[in-house]
């Protein structure tokens, strides 16, 4: 932005003092740190088991505890069922008792890829199965990687909703 030959920034300098550019916070302006000598503390180390419950309290815990049992969850989230020892595949909840269902969205959300993770057993018949049911719901053909090793299939398109609905109806 140009005003008779003079920039915006060259106008406001003038104007303004140059006083209000001035960053005295820079690395080379601070103060140099001084020693203040030896500190210490006066602490007591303690293991008396009624002193250390106020401490586990506060602690996080290390494993996700198991979900109570009920017939509804208010948020709509349905335990993993307990017969599937019968089935050629199974696909197990991550260690939030999620379902391993993500969206990969790359090259600026032009390209979605769906994600089932976490796949063992017949990796290939749950791919066929799946193709069959996501061909019911989609208007052209469904594409899919089955990676064995890694124990995924990878979905092009979203059908995140759509693959949880299924596994939630086989309980898994």
């Amino acid at each position: 932005m140009s005003i008779a030959g003079k920039t915006f920034k060259s106008i406001i300098r003038r104007c303004v003092p140059q006083k209000l550019f001035f960053r005295p916070s820079s690395y080379y302006s601070s103060p140099f740190l001084e020693d203040v000598g030896d500190i210490t503390r006066k602490y007591e180390i303690t293991k008396d088991p009624e002193d250390w419950k106020y401490v586990e309290r506060i602690l996080p815990v290390a494993v996700v505890p198991e979900p109570v049992k009920k017939d509804v969850y208010p948020s709509g989230w349905k335990p993993q069922g307990d017969n599937l020892q019968d089935q050629p595949y199974f696909v197990e909840r991550t260690k939030n008792h999620m379902i391993p269902v993500y969206l990969q969205v790359a090259q600026n959300g032009v390209r979605r890829h769906t994600k089932v993770k976490f796949v063992k057993g017949d990796i290939w018949l749950l791919e066929k199965e799946l193709r069959e049911f996501l061909q019911k719901e989609s208007f052209g053909p469904i594409r899919s990687q089955v990676n064995e090793f890694a124990g995924f299939i990878r979905f092009s398109g979203d059908f995140v909703n759509a693959i949880k609905y299924w596994l939630e109806q086989k309980q898994f």
